[in-house]
């Protein structure tokens, strides 16, 4: 079942009384089971486990309160007996939110039809909702919906912090106010894999980036080794550039053209005799590593600590 089907369904109040809501926009998730709740005049009622609503179910009296029953990951429905719950519903209603969803499993075999994946919206779409809630630029709107990897629910998160931190500083200016919380770090950047931009960094001899984006990588996980290959293989291709002779670079070099352009972006920025030192100290932290002698987790702090 896809939202607009759960869209048509809210309206015209047919719905399954067993739903299952599955994928990251938890903030439109949620809007759609209060809209859901609202309009089949049930009580919303969140359980930690639908054993827990069982007996209450078995038990109903012509007094009782239609609910609209909210239960995440219940391994009883998943893999126990869904029917047998299934069947006490009666008119009300059951949505069970999975944070993962095995495909292979004979519960999405069975119930594929109940289910309705909530993906990330398009960037066009939370333009529009971000347009609705404050005023900022399109180019702020971008790297907002990037920040927050199209997710509504972070997004709606970080307005909040625009308008809580207007309203205590006076800034009205939502862009500026943006741009400091960007800034001071009130706004969440997520990790990203950097390497590529770290070895970029360094190349250039700037010191507070490279730190900035050495972190970015131990927080996406990106192996020491790696980061060690592509510093060495970029610094050797500012070498050969840099003392290149030939008038035909890529062919006394072996670089493509791509890396010739890019060695040539960070020429001179270090001497001849200290790019050859950078690479045996390379060479020397990563034999250390291998064989023991150099803990992975000291050895870029060290090579920073002697090149920039």
């Amino acid at each position: 079942m896809d939202i607009q089907k759960i869209k048509q369904g809210i309206q015209t109040r047919q719905l399954p009384n067993f739903l299952i809501f599955t994928g990251p926009e938890w903030k439109v998730m949620d809007i759609y089971i209060h809209q859901i709740a609202d309009k089949f005049d049930l009580r919303l009622e969140y359980v930690d486990s639908v054993l827990d609503i069982r007996s209450a179910l078995r038990t109903r009296s012509f007094l009782s309160v239609n609910k609209c029953y909210v239960v995440r990951d219940d391994s009883y429905l998943v893999k126990e007996d869904a029917d047998s719950i299934i069947s006490l519903l009666g008119d009300n209603k059951l949505i069970l939110l999975l944070t993962v969803l095995d495909k292979r499993t004979k519960f999405y075999k069975k119930y594929k039809n109940e289910i309705v994946e909530f993906a990330t919206l398009s960037e066009t779409t939370l333009k529009k909702y971000i347009s609705k809630e404050i005023t900022l630029s399109d180019a702020n709107c971008k790297r907002l919906i990037s920040y927050c990897e199209n997710n509504y629910g972070s997004i709606l998160l970080q307005l909040d912090k625009l308008r809580h931190y207007s309203s205590i500083s006076g800034i009205v200016n939502m862009d500026d106010c943006f741009s400091i919380l960007v800034k001071e770090g009130a706004i969440y950047q997520p990790p990203k894999d950097a390497v590529f931009d770290f070895v970029d960094a360094v190349l250039d001899h700037n010191v507070k980036l490279s730190y900035e984006l050495f972190d970015h990588c131990i927080r996406v996980g990106e192996a020491t080794l790696v980061m060690l290959s592509v510093l060495y293989t970029n610094v050797r291709a500012v070498l050969q550039v840099q003392t290149a002779k030939s008038n035909d670079i890529a062919k006394s070099t072996g670089l493509t053209n791509w890396q010739i352009l890019n060695a040539k972006k960070h020429m001179g920025v270090y001497s001849t005799e200290f790019l050859m030192s950078v690479l045996k100290l390379i060479q020397k932290t990563e034999k250390g590593i291998k064989t023991g002698r150099i803990e992975e987790s000291v050895a870029i702090p060290y090579i920073l600590s002697r090149v920039l």
